[in-house]
């Protein structure tokens, strides 16, 4: 009887020892399968786009519109630079583009009436050049009266006076012909000096019209100073939060100097940094719960959007030369190789109002493998 009971006792004992090494295995590996099959980081960040604000112009802050850690909608005014000088800037730029629109206006009046003055020289060529016609026409007609004046007198049919009165009339009408010639030099050449007058005004001139370069250049002077005068006022390019405002009235600003931080409200996600041996467990598309430390209680759902494709591991490898493409790579002794962290990029999905995101905080990431 004791035997019998000895042996169930042992039995019993060695039948539990094996059903809690059983759990145990199966509890190693439901854990393992866990831990490579569902990746999981405490190495997360809530991140969110920041642009630093800085004028475009210089000059002493007359206004300041906002208030630091403030929501701003986009189209806001953030600030403002005195304007005086800039709006100066403008007026004169509009003085100078009206005078290059006179100026223009002048000198196209000279290229009107250097084409007048070309037409009237070309009439004055053609008058002379039908002045000569007509001079040789009444030569050739007073040449044939006075031949036959002179033919008369040789058959005694015609007065001696008669015939010398014809010869004179041809002299006469010669030195008209010599006249006109000259004339018509005199003409030709007017003719050459108002085109070249003309060549001259157009040259001075250019386009005409706004496509004129003295009207285009004081466009392009009165464009920049009112560019300039628009970039006195800041205002919020998207809907954000300014934060580390560092401004007040009077004080002096420089162009390209931040004087504060404007977080995009729209561009709030996690950056999860996953061990390179888990990236092949991560797809575009999975999804993922954030926990948050400010909010270890709440998780907020979450889509991998997308996953790095550059990093910089410590450590490894330096590159010496003037060109930098020479890589040092110094010797490594571990037994053990720690695998290099990865981003992966999550975008949330819906965040309750209790939670106020901060770029900066620290998160817990879970990514959900695709069924």
């Amino acid at each position: 009887m004791t035997t019998t009971r000895n042996i169930l006792k042992n039995v019993t004992s060695s039948l539990l020892t094996l059903v809690l090494v059983l759990a145990a295995v199966l509890a190693a590996y439901f854990v393992y399968n866990r831990w490579t099959h569902r990746p999981w980081t405490r190495n997360g960040q809530v991140r969110a786009d920041i642009v630093k604000i800085a004028p475009r112009v210089s000059g002493y802050i007359v206004e300041v519109a906002v208030k630091d850690n403030q929501f701003v909608r986009k189209g806001e005014l953030f600030f403002r630079i005195d304007p005086s000088s800039y709006q100066l800037a403008v007026d004169t730029a509009q003085v100078q583009l009206q005078q290059a629109r006179e100026d223009v206006a002048a000198l196209e009046a000279e290229v009107k009436a250097a084409e007048a003055m070309v037409l009237q020289s070309k009439a004055g060529v053609d008058a002379a050049r039908a002045m000569i016609n007509q001079q040789q026409a009444a030569l050739a007609n007073a040449r044939s009266e006075s031949k036959r004046a002179t033919r008369l007198v040789g058959e005694k049919a015609g007065s001696v006076e008669n015939a010398e009165k014809k010869a004179a009339k041809v002299l006469e009408i010669q030195a008209a012909v010599v006249s006109a010639r000259a004339d018509l030099s005199q003409a030709e050449a007017a003719l050459t000096s108002a085109k070249a007058n003309l060549d001259q005004a157009k040259a001075s001139l250019g386009e005409p019209g706004d496509a004129n370069v003295r009207i285009r250049e004081a466009a392009v002077k009165l464009a920049e100073a009112k560019l300039e005068l628009s970039w006195t006022a800041m205002h919020a390019p998207f809907d954000g939060y300014i934060t580390n405002l560092d401004v007040n009235e009077g004080q002096f600003g420089s162009p390209g100097t931040p004087i504060a931080a404007f977080v995009d409200s729209s561009s709030f996600r996690v950056d999860g940094y996953f061990q390179e041996s888990k990236l092949k467990h991560i797809k575009r598309g999975n999804r993922a719960t954030i926990t948050l430390m400010s909010h270890p209680d709440i998780e907020l759902k979450g889509v991998v959007d997308s996953i790095g494709y550059a990093i910089d591991p410590p450590n490894i490898a330096d590159t010496e030369g003037a060109s930098y493409l020479v890589p040092q790579i110094e010797p490594t002794f571990d037994w053990v190789r720690l695998p290099q962290r990865v981003p992966v990029r999550i975008r949330l999905e819906e965040v309750p109002a209790t939670i106020q995101l901060v770029s900066g905080m620290t998160a817990s990431v879970a990514i959900e493998p695709s069924r």
